[in-house]
């Protein structure tokens, strides 16, 4: 008996041990390992423009639902800083983490609990993307969460469970539309039960999506919110099939472990468990795969399930059978794999000198922004970061520019300068250098950021001549209006006169 005792004492401590490090690998250089992404600088202003009173949707521009917005409000209001947005994602992410091991203790032994539990703490991937203060950890914890009460409904047949996993369905999909993608899985599982079944697990799931539409028309906004969140979005659908296949790859190489060790039980299940989680994965990856847009990110919130399935791979083919030497040597080849894998990419989610550097340098910018200017002032910079590092507003709310700040880096930046000729102006997607010069004009910012050798920047201030488009840029504006007050790293200052 002391023997089985001492057995689940390990495999208790095994899988507290994971958490912790996985809850350490998240919390370690957070707010230094990699320059704020495009998304994280402008959700991240526009949410201290919230705690402002400035009104989304209408007064600036948010990509998204609102869910993850207000779950950084409070936060932001408290302490508006880079290691206090990015710490909501680690939360997030432990959450999820608990939901996992909840999750696999409900349907399987105590081998696949240890094993999900802390395939998912330790896996690369998902540490990486907790590390970030975008949406993406937001739609994982919610996504986990109905499901989470979706086989608490699977296993005991109770209806309220499928009352709160609608509820929570429908607070993912605002959270992240894409979400959508695993609740269409859902409901083809969820029909299988039976049509009255399905039409609760809708009715269920429209509740919160409804409230959040009726306060839109409520406060008069709901055209911003559908040119901001849906229209405007097509923008992303030409995407390159190269681009899209790029990104595919990337995400492959870096669940490679993960994947090899779920493929077994996708193809030779051995429950009615495995099948359920399998549609669960593989339904929203092909999704995603075949539609317009692809980004590696998209699939964050299938890693729950894939981290189980694996789990109940390593467990039926490698655990479970007879330690033949066959067998010893995949088990070790799997974890070699794992490891070398884990301690490779470890140095994506670890950061660098280099990317410290960069936060670093962005940060004592944006102090220097703050000390020539007052709290009432605006900057404007095709970094967000910058302004949210000063705890300055990007030029007014309201104004074109700013609706619109997260396509500077999102399109511009990104994708080339043959998306300007192609989207140029509010009606094809993508605001113009005039409209940029209208806005300084008419809003006149206190400080305008430019750096040198960025790719957006090099476009605003020198102008854009390709075939399909030309202008002229901003430099005899700026230098006309304002004065160079320092540079830092390759990065302009220009106060105004």
């Amino acid at each position: 008996m002391w023997i089985v005792s001492l057995f689940k004492q390990k495999k208790t401590l095994l899988i507290l041990f994971s958490a912790l490090i996985g809850v350490f690998l998240r919390f370690y250089n957070l707010a230094y390992f990699s320059h704020m992404t495009a998304d994280e600088s402008v959700y991240t202003q526009a949410v201290f423009a919230m705690t402002k009173g400035y009104l989304p949707y209408r007064d600036f521009f948010v990509a998204h639902p609102l869910v993850y917005f207000l779950i950084e409000y409070p936060f932001i209001g408290i302490c508006p800083s880079l290691l206090m947005v990015r710490s909501i994602s680690v939360l997030l992410g432990f959450g999820t983490m608990l939901l996992v091991f909840y999750i696999a203790k409900n349907l399987y032994s105590e081998n696949v609990t240890v094993l999900a539990t802390v395939l998912f703490a330790l896996s690369s991937y998902a540490i990486y993307y907790n590390k970030l203060a975008t949406a993406e950890s937001a739609v994982l914890f919610f996504t986990t969460l109905f499901l989470y009460f979706f086989f608490k409904y699977y296993k005991g047949g109770c209806e309220k469970y499928l009352f709160l996993c609608g509820l929570f369905a429908g607070v993912a999909f605002i959270t992240k539309y894409s979400a959508a993608f695993v609740i269409v899985a859902l409901m083809l599982l969820i029909a299988l039960k039976g049509l009255k079944k399905l039409v609760v697990f809708v009715v269920f799931a429209s509740i919160v999506p409804l409230v959040f539409v009726s306060s839109l028309f409520l406060f008069g906004i709901h055209g911003y919110w559908y040119v901001q969140t849906v229209s405007f979005q097509f923008i992303r659908f030409s995407l390159s099939l190269s681009f899209k296949m790029n990104e595919l790859g990337v995400y492959l190489l870096w669940i490679l472990p993960l994947f090899l060790m779920a493929v077994p039980i996708m193809f030779r299940r051995k429950a009615e468990e495995d099948a359920v989680f399998t549609v669960l994965y593989v339904v929203p990856f092909l999704i995603m795969c075949f539609g317009g847009v692809l980004f590696t990110h998209y699939f964050l919130m299938l890693t729950p399930m894939l981290c189980i399935l694996a789990a109940r791979g390593l467990d039926q083919y490698f655990i479970k059978p007879k330690w033949s030497m066959k067998k010893r040597v995949g088990v070790l080849l799997v974890l070699t794999v794992f490891v070398v894998h884990f301690c490779f990419s470890s140095s994506i989610f670890l950061g660098s000198v280099q990317s410290e550097f960069g936060v670093r340098a962005k940060m004592e910018v944006a102090d220097y922004i703050r000390s020539i200017t007052g709290d009432d002032d605006r900057i404007w910079t095709t970094d967000a970061d910058i302004a949210f590092f000063a705890r300055r507003l990007i030029v007014a709310p309201n104004s074109t520019m700013w609706k619109f700040q997260g396509f500077y880096e999102d399109v511009w930046g990104f994708m080339g300068t043959s998306y300007v000729g192609q989207f140029a102006g509010y009606s094809g997607g993508l605001i113009t250098l005039e409209e940029i010069r209208q806005a300084l004009e008419s809003e006149k910012p206190k400080v305008v950021v430019i750096m040198e050798n960025k790719l957006a920047d090099r476009l605003i201030w020198d102008g854009i001549s390709n075939p399909a488009y030309e202008e002229g840029g901003l430099a005899g504006y700026v230098l006309s209006h304002y004065d160079l007050a320092r540079d830092l790293y390759d990065i302009d200052i220009y106060v105004l006169c």
